[in-house]
């Protein structure tokens, strides 16, 4: 549940002036992916998980395009990210 309300701080944060927030949005919702991985409880039952491997790679590539310039990936490196939260999310479900 912390994980939901750090990344639409993150979100809000890039349309409204948040003092912190605003400045490092995309680092903010980085932190709410972390988060929402390390403290959600996955279903191990499944031997790989589509989803949870396209939402990795989003990461990396976005957190990547942030650092190196890679043509569309870095101008939208936080909606790539915030694409890539919004599967992680979607695809665990909440328990």
């Amino acid at each position: 549940m912390i994980s939901l309300v750090i990344a639409i701080a993150a979100v809000v944060g890039v349309f409204v002036e948040i003092p912190v927030v605003s400045n490092y949005a995309f680092w903010v919702l980085v932190v709410a992916f972390l988060v929402w991985e390390l403290f959600h409880q996955h279903n191990f039952k499944i031997r790989f998980r589509y989803w949870t491997m396209i939402s990795l790679t989003l990461l990396v590539v976005s957190i990547v395009g942030v650092f190196a310039d890679i043509p569309i990936i870095s101008d939208y490196a936080f909606w790539v990210l915030l694409v890539a939260y919004l599967i992680i999310v979607g695809s665990s479900g909440f328990r």
